[in-house]
């Protein structure tokens, strides 16, 4: 009988596994304090920038005298113009573009013009702004309005969006009577209309985005389109987007064959009113990201130190020859003194460093659970813990279930002393077995940390007899070794911390049953937040930090995380288990391997046994063998993930013995078979019944786990593109003969025993790169 695998026709169509993990973040450059436009006289907000005929760049901003106070934009502001010989300036002040036009009420722009968005079209400049009137006389300094005056929620309520033109940006500029797009009674954008973000297409026709308000507070972003920048313009839609509700101060581009905007999270959904991103095909259909954060309050600056700043808001980027090359904000001081616009560098897309490469490469990873739990090892008073969902419950788990009172579980300390936990020799197993990278258990459920934590005394070094740090240790021979270091962290569920409240079932109820007064941001601002900062900066480089059970976690903590993460260590990668969808990888359920390729990098946690933690209940019968371990590993690979395979030391830090038998027997299969694991990617569309595809390069890899009834593979495979076909032995690749089928396929003449009990490899050479 001929056991038959079948390829696609010329082997070009493959899977694309998101090979790109950046974000608009990861685009932002250091700048400068000088960058950008500030007046010592005037407060300046909201900035366009373009390039003129002239190689200078011009910028269009609002001011207003800082004699009055901040909220006086509305009453006062008036669009100026600023020129720099560099995009980034400093911008020198040239003119004043649109002053308010007369001092009374007769016209809609008559007391104040703010928000310009400059664009060209032909010989035109075209500037779009926002103007209002009210009744009365212009504020100064010694008649000032508050949030109450009547004058100022007139002037909200008469905002509209207004054009005007010139030959030059130097002006003069003539404006319409006008507003080229005013309010919709009864509707969303029934109080005002605002913040105009012109996109205008080569035939003329103008896509704007912008602001309308129901009332106030209550912002959303919509769009209304133009055959022409003269008008008229037409709303789409009697609803906002919904990538928009919530936001303002929209802004958009084309780059990379698609729509870009940037929008202020006005409504805090994502951030403390930040920016967020979002992406189009058509400008019409966004996608914002799980975590769209784009721009932060924390600025970076060339001298590597974070400035926070207590406003970034009224983004503009600029596009020169098709790629954004600078984002402009304006932004405020600390108390909120002074106000100008900055400008950060950007990054071309191209030259963005994707950060999940490494990850996506590395094939296989060991996992390290250790803590307080390995002690008891699943019994509590000589009796085994239960668990109805498992023949042997999770070791580490204990506490939980057995509800045991944190006075009583916290002596395990006294007596944890792991005189056998040996870091190199764990880091020697690790890279036999094939292992590219190791995470730790920093801090289990039970709120223990196995490091050395100022945050709190419950740690390793200063509760126990040990008195060492075995992450110091770690990651030292990690470091010397040149494996990742990576870093596991229980989120969502600590029994130590009260204000870690996460669901009933899983947080500790017996020792704190009463939820009234706690808070779970006080827990992440008070242990979970300094811990993390402690662990990336005083272990190196962290590869990932691996959260685990977000429970309760809501979508702005978790992204507040991540950003945290990511200003502490760029580059270092999260998993999904941070909460919401965020993280640069997807976590798969423990011991899940999911039927089919995903978009995202992933990873399936794994363990050899029933438990993560050392068990005297994991009796031999309850290990997978090495022949299951290695089939694992090949099945998650033709998918495109990681295999992440768990130890869990004893109260002495020893490796159990079955543990490195498993890791011992991978390692003999990966000093063969490795080429077929790192840096492969699936073969789209390959299913069969006792193997599995990998490729990379011009390489196909066909991974067998059954002997052929025959000696003779069949592949539907072009023949003309096959250069050579080998099978992966200990004693190196030994060429296997072929020929062509009648049909579009080869016949490879297989030796009577394969290598391999497990799996082995037939290694096919073709003529044609390979696309991963």
């Amino acid at each position: 009988m001929k056991i038959k695998f079948c390829f696609i026709v010329g082997l070009t169509i493959l899977i694309s596994l998101n090979a790109n993990s950046q974000t608009f973040r990861d685009r932002l450059l250091p700048t400068q304090e000088s960058n950008g436009f500030y007046m010592d006289d005037y407060w300046v907000w909201g900035s366009s920038v373009i390039k003129g005929d002239d190689g200078k760049y011009h910028m269009f901003a609002s001011r207003w005298p800082k004699s009055i106070g901040f909220n006086h934009w509305l009453t006062n502001s008036e669009i100026v113009h600023a020129v720099s010989d560099t995009p980034e300036g400093p911008y020198t002040f040239s003119d004043v573009a649109l002053k308010p036009r007369g001092e009374g009420d007769e016209f809609w722009d008559g007391k104040m013009t703010h928000n310009p968005a400059i664009r060209k079209y032909g010989d035109t400049w075209l500037l779009y702004y926002t103007g209002t009137t009210y009744k009365g006389d212009l504020p100064d300094k010694d008649h000032q309005i508050t949030d109450e005056s009547p004058k100022k929620i007139e002037a909200h309520h008469n905002e509209r969006i207004g054009l005007a033109t010139s030959k030059s940006p130097y002006g003069p500029w003539i404006r319409s009577d006008k507003p080229i797009l005013d309010v919709v009674p009864d509707s969303w954008e029934q109080y005002l209309v605002s913040n105009a973000a012109p996109f205008i297409f080569d035939d003329g026709h103008v896509m704007l985005y912008y602001k309308g308000v129901e009332k106030l507070g209550t912002h959303a972003i919509s769009i209304a389109f133009a055959g022409q920048w003269s008008g008229p313009y037409k709303r789409i839609s009697d609803k906002p987007f919904d990538m928009g509700v919530g936001a303002e101060d929209p802004t958009m581009w084309f780059e990379d064959e698609k729509f870009h905007a940037l929008m202020l999270d006005h409504g805090r959904k994502f951030s403390n009113k930040e920016m967020y991103y979002a992406t189009s095909r058509d400008g019409l259909d966004w996608n914002v990201e799980p975590n769209p954060v784009a721009l932060t309050k924390n600025i970076l600056m060339e001298n590597g130190e974070i400035v926070k700043r207590y406003a970034t808001e009224r983004p503009w980027v600029l596009v020169e020859n098709g790629s954004a090359t600078h984002v402009f904000f304006a932004t405020k001081n600390k108390g909120g003194k002074h106000s100008w616009n900055m400008a950060i560098p950007l990054k071309n897309t191209d030259d963005c460093v994707d950060n999940t490469k490494w990850f996506r490469e590395a094939g296989i990873g060991l996992f390290i659970h250790w803590g307080l739990y390995s002690i008891p090892a699943g019994m509590w008073d000589g009796e085994p813990v239960n668990d109805e969902r498992y023949i042997n419950p999770y070791a580490e788990h204990i506490m939980l279930l057995k509800q045991i009172p944190l006075a009583e579980y916290s002596r395990l300390a006294d007596g944890f002393n792991p005189t056998d936990f040996d870091a190199e020799y764990i880091v020697d197993l690790a890279i036999k077995a094939g292992m590219k990278y190791i995470v730790f258990t920093t801090k289990h459920h039970e709120g223990f940390a196995m490091f050395d934590s100022k945050v709190s005394d419950y740690n390793i070094v200063k509760a126990t007899p040990y008195k060492k740090d075995p992450l110091k240790s770690l990651s030292e021979a990690c470091k010397k070794e040149g494996i990742k270091l990576c870093l596991y962290y229980s989120l969502g569920r600590d029994w130590e911390n009260p204000d870690a409240v996460a669901r009933e079932q899983r947080r500790n109820i017996w020792d704190f049953p009463d939820t009234s007064g706690l808070s779970y941001q006080k827990y992440l601002d008070d242990k979970v937040k300094p811990q993390i900062r402690e662990l990336l900066s005083n272990y190196g480089d962290i590869g990932i930090f691996w959260f685990d059970t977000p429970e309760m976690t809501s979508l702005k903590q978790s992204i507040d995380l991540e950003l945290f993460i990511k200003r502490l260590q760029p580059n270092c990668i999260i998993n999904t288990r941070i909460g919401n969808k965020i993280g640069d990888f997807s976590e798969m359920s423990d011991n899940y391997i999911p039927e089919t390729t995903q978009t995202k990098p992933w990873e399936c946690p794994a363990t050899m046994a029933e438990s993560w933690g050392y068990s005297v209940l994991d009796t031999k019968e309850y290990w997978k063998s090495s022949d299951e371990l290695i089939e694992k590993l090949v099945d998650i690979r033709a998918k495109g993930g990681n295999y992440l395979l768990n130890i869990g030391p004893d109260a002495k830090g020893a490796i159990p013995k079955l543990a490195v038998e498993r890791l011992n027997d991978i390692a003999e299969w990966m000093a063969v078979n490795s080429q077929a694991i790192y840096n492969t990617s699936p073969v789209k569309k390959m299913k069969m019944h006792n193997g599995y595809f990998t490729q990379s390069g011009n390489n196909i890899y066909v991974h067998l786990h059954e002997q052929p009834d025959s000696e003779t593979l069949l592949l539907f495979i072009n023949p003309d593109n096959v250069n050579n076909v080998l099978l992966l032995t200990e004693k190196g690749e030994i060429q296997l003969s072929y020929k062509p089928t009648l049909g579009n396929g080869i016949m490879i003449s297989m030796p009577k025993t394969l290598p391999f009990n497990s799996i082995s490899v037939v290694k096919i050479e073709t003529g044609n790169k390979i696309n991963p």
